[in-house]
């Protein structure tokens, strides 16, 4: 391990010398203004609790190992929180301005912020694919390596804005970097005193390489930022340009997926399964909800579907963009999984519209950092949180094409019902006016681009295809886990637009 360690270090120096952490410590940038890449942040720091309680913890831990890493997670869980107190001592809600619809642009489609979600679901896959604790450990000690070059470049600011403000910072602050230091090895000389054969050794020195490749990149584009925002004048990024594109929905959207044809053996299996699955979840009592002429009309409805679903809606886009796509495709099978995600992560540029439509920012009232609050970290978004690792965990588990064409179906299967009843609602809505909603009533095709022709890729029947025992097995349990989650979700939904109080009518 002692390579391992000596590597870290090594890296680690490297990226403390980047111009970017001179910059925040004792730039020329007025102090007040030091703090303005922050922003740029939001994804990593509010998704770390996540990665913590999903992807770095074990659930059941069956070693000291396990159970010492376990431990570290719950320290890092309560930092979203330090971040979102340091937001608001910062003024960046006055600064910035941003509505709901904003935020939700910024954190799940913004261009600025692409990066940073493109990196942040490459360490969640590093993390699916080393479940051993001594791997792991490597990727964990790089994260808070590089968190303390981080937090020791924003701390003297933060001290010295303090003396002017009389605020507290305590994320970008001493008391973080205190904590960091408190806890980061606490079980650290357990993994130091652990020995590695070879295999291990290389692939954990494999992922601090790639985690400070990471951190390098990150840090370019953050003195990019910072450095453009102070010399700008501290507008406010335009954060409503991801989504924008339509095109004319009089126009037919060519078929990405050719039509199927016979189906094999065990792939009648699956969907015999996922069959019965769909009809179990067309019968919720959500559905019934979303049906029942009385109580709530139509549009506030929608309204309390849209505020609940938009982790789902919005984060749709990156989980098919970054888990589910091929980034450099060896076959027509994994061009044909590009073909359809592609349309899929085009989305959530439609259910922002129909967002600003209902006038959910008005209803609401909420600020950038409510957003960010009642998105990431409160308990009104943990179930789809929760769900949303569930499914990028099986992305990454399953990289052959035929199981990732299952995962797809499951995905697009369990939300029939719902698009089928949010449709007839926005039907409804849209019969009694001028008002739009393509999301919501299923226009998806609307945002769809067009695409270079593979007639090979479009010839592709996955449903043809044989699976073995055991990609059957894994078929079934995605299919499973997809509606065991949305079942979840559904009664989260109706429980929400029933018993919360959002003043949306």
């Amino acid at each position: 391990m002692h390579h391992v360690t000596a590597r870290i270090e090594e890296r680690k120096a490297r990226v403390a010398a980047h111009p970017f952490y001179r910059w925040v410590s004792n730039g020329d940038a007025p102090l007040a203004r030091r703090f303005d890449f922050a922003p740029v942040l939001a994804n990593f720091i509010m998704a770390f609790a996540d990665m913590n309680k999903w992807f770095m913890r074990y659930a059941s831990p069956a070693s000291d190992y396990e159970r010492a890493i376990n431990k570290h997670t719950r320290e890092d869980e309560s930092h979203s929180r330090l971040y979102i107190e340091d937001w608001r001592k910062l003024g960046l809600d006055a600064r910035l301005g941003w509505r709901a619809s904003d935020t939700l642009a910024w954190y799940y489609a913004s261009p600025e912020t692409e990066a940073f979600r493109e990196h942040g679901m490459d360490i969640l896959r590093m993390l699916t694919e080393n479940e051993d604790p001594l791997v792991r450990f490597a990727l964990m000690e790089s994260i808070e390596a590089w968190g303390h070059v981080m937090f020791s470049a924003s701390s003297s600011a933060a001290c010295e804005l303090s003396r002017t403000s009389g605020a507290e910072y305590h994320y970008f602050g001493p008391y973080h970097l205190k904590r960091e230091l408190g806890h980061l090895l606490a079980g650290g000389k357990l993994f130091e005193r652990s020995s590695l054969d070879e295999g291990r050794r290389r692939r954990a020195l494999a992922l601090v390489d790639r985690l400070f490749d990471i951190a390098e990149a990150e840090s370019d584009r953050l003195f990019e930022f910072a450095r453009e925002v102070i010399e700008r004048g501290g507008g406010a990024p335009s954060v409503r340009d991801a989504v924008q594109h339509t095109r004319d929905s009089s126009v037919e959207s060519p078929p990405r997926r050719a039509a199927e044809g016979p189906l094999s053996e065990s792939a009648a299996r699956v969907q015999r399964v996922l069959d019965a699955r769909k009809r179990e979840a067309a019968g919720h009592p959500l559905f019934a909800w979303m049906r029942d002429a009385r109580g709530a009309e139509p549009l506030a409805k929608l309204r309390h579907l849209a505020l609940f679903w938009a982790p789902d809606c919005m984060g749709y886009r990156d989980l098919n963009a970054h888990a589910l796509t091929y980034a450099a495709p060896g076959d027509a099978r994994e061009r044909a999984i590009n073909r359809w995600v592609a349309d899929l992560g085009t989305h959530h540029r439609l259910f922002l519209n129909d967002w600003t439509r209902l006038g959910l920012d008005e209803r609401l009232g909420f600020s950038a950092s409510d957003t960010l609050d009642f998105y990431c970290r409160s308990a009104h978004s943990e179930v789809q949180r929760q769900s949303m690792a569930s499914f990028v965990k099986l992305a990454f588990r399953h990289p052959a094409a035929p199981l990732r064409f299952w995962l797809l179906e499951a995905l697009e299967a369990s939300g029939e019902a719902f698009f089928d009843h949010t449709r007839r609602l926005a039907e409804r809505v849209e019969s009694q006016g001028d008002l739009r909603l393509d999301y919501l009533a299923g226009r998806h095709d609307v945002s769809h681009r067009a695409l270079a022709a593979d007639p090979e890729a479009d010839a592709v029947r996955f449903k043809a295809v044989a699976l073995d025992p055991h990609d059957e097995e894994a078929a079934v349990a995605m299919v499973n886990t997809v509606f065991d989650r949305l079942g979840q979700q559904f009664s989260a939904s109706l429980e929400q637009a029933t018993r919360d109080g959002f003043a949306l009518d």
